[in-house]
């Protein structure tokens, strides 16, 4: 996660987008390239003016936290697959992306644009909530309901955990409006060996099994997330025409709007 993809429109909600990814790259010793796509409200704006613009910030930024910037401006406007274009041309390793998340301000670039972007990029997504605020990430709660053996999908958080000396929970959910008693059964025996199998290839992660059981898989997330001081929520999603997660076809593009701290979303293909 040395290449980060920071999309900005100026806005406070990517400039919090923003904050997160300096801070990683200081950890990492990382670079950031900062997207900007022109929109029909800075017409009055030259491309030379906007690159100024960026040119400064990257300064300030450099000044300030030793993170070097590189600028890259889309003439064209912005459109998903411009954005998804210009992520694969920069190499980059992580897209950090700001949300509005549960903040009532009316949306501009970020929100729709952001949970559209799921699914249809390779490279793993840092949704960052306008009223998350910055802290070191101490625990991590990664939502699991495939238990195929394949833990490879998980690299992009362990380096994070590795990085920031996090605890790394692993969750499952079970619907209790469904066989309620066979299924959670079964379902904390697929967990705990999980739990098991992911600690044995990352012996120097603390790594804890939850299971979750509830007739509603988000409000029983948030509800976790308040309880247990969790700083990052991660998710997988399907690079598909329609967002789907792996436990239900919107629940990730819909955490995007209703989370108040960042949330890592891993495609899996």
């Amino acid at each position: 996660m040395n290449t980060l993809f920071v999309p900005t429109d100026f806005s406070p909600n990517a400039e919090k987008a923003l904050n997160y990814a300096i801070q990683l790259a200081k950890k990492t010793k990382g670079e950031i390239i900062l997207y900007h796509a022109v929109s029909l409200d800075e017409l009055e704006l030259t491309i030379r003016q906007i690159e100024i613009k960026m040119l400064d910030l990257a300064r300030k930024v450099f000044e300030s936290d030793g993170v070097r910037i590189t600028s890259r401006i889309d003439e064209e406007g912005l459109t998903i697959s411009g954005m998804a274009a210009a992520i694969i041309e920069t190499g980059a390793t992580l897209v950090v992306m700001g949300t509005l998340g549960n903040s009532a301000f009316k949306e501009k670039v970020f929100g729709s644009n952001t949970a559209a972007l799921l699914g249809k990029t390779d490279v793993p997504m840092l949704v960052i909530p306008l009223l998350a605020q910055w802290k070191l990430p101490e625990t991590i709660l990664v939502t699991i309901n495939k238990f195929d053996g394949d833990t490879a999908v998980l690299e992009p958080v362990f380096k994070l955990a590795g990085v920031y000396g996090a605890t790394v929970q692993v969750a499952t959910f079970t619907d209790t409006d469904d066989d309620y008693v066979e299924d959670f059964e079964e379902d904390e025996i697929k967990i705990t060996a999980y739990r098991d199998l992911v600690r044995k290839k990352y012996p120097g992660t603390e790594i804890q099994a939850v299971h979750l059981a509830s007739p509603h898989l988000r409000a029983s997330l948030k509800n976790w997330i308040g309880n247990n001081n969790i700083d990052m929520l991660v998710m997988l999603t399907h690079k598909r025409n329609v967002i789907e997660s792996i436990f239900n076809p919107s629940v990730t593009k819909k955490m995007t709007y209703h989370t108040d701290i960042p949330l890592l979303c891993i495609p899996v293909k």
